[in-house]
């Protein structure tokens, strides 16, 4: 085949598989006061909130540069469990499990000072785990809520950025 050949059969390829990305700079909050507060669960799974919570509290300081604030936020990014679920896949004899799988579904919100909601979404993230590697269903929310809150913190950090690309 003829090198000009190859290049025009790659050419296509290479532009369309980088068209749809873009990295995202740091400090999209701008340091601005940014409220998190603690996420909503109506499930019977008592105490899932706090991983959740405290992951989207992290990632917002980590990747959006906000001053974390209860008090008048430019912002507030709202979170609410939706029927959190576990499943034994693989049973045992006498009713124990040696996989097992968590699944949770966050919706939420992105408001501004005035309570408006400005962007909001669904994240939904299922996990299985091995019993006999003493890995357990807790443990595998905490994975799935640091996968979950990176995956929200982004997109409101790609939504303050063509927010402020659209005043400019």
């Amino acid at each position: 085949m003829r090198p000009g050949a190859r290049l025009a059969l790659w050419a296509p390829l290479a532009l369309a598989g980088c068209a749809g990305y873009e990295v995202l700079a740091s400090g999209a909050g701008g340091g601005r006061p940014f409220a998190v507060p603690p996420a909503r669960n109506d499930s019977m799974w008592i105490g899932l909130e706090a991983p959740l919570t405290r992951a989207l509290r992290a990632d917002a300081q980590r990747l959006l540069d906000v001053e974390l604030t209860a008090a008048h936020p430019a912002y507030e990014l709202r979170a609410r469990l939706v029927d959190p679920r576990r499943a034994g896949r693989v049973g045992l004899r006498g009713g124990a499990y040696a996989l097992g799988s968590a699944l949770v579904e966050v919706a939420w919100e992105l408001r501004d000072g005035a309570g408006a909601v400005l962007t909001e979404g669904v994240e939904r993230r299922e996990l299985e785990f091995v019993t006999s590697l003493e890995e357990t269903d807790r443990a595998a929310y905490d994975q799935i809520f640091q996968q979950i809150s990176e995956k929200i913190v982004l997109d409101v950090a790609a939504w303050l950025r063509a927010a402020e690309a659209a005043q400019a």
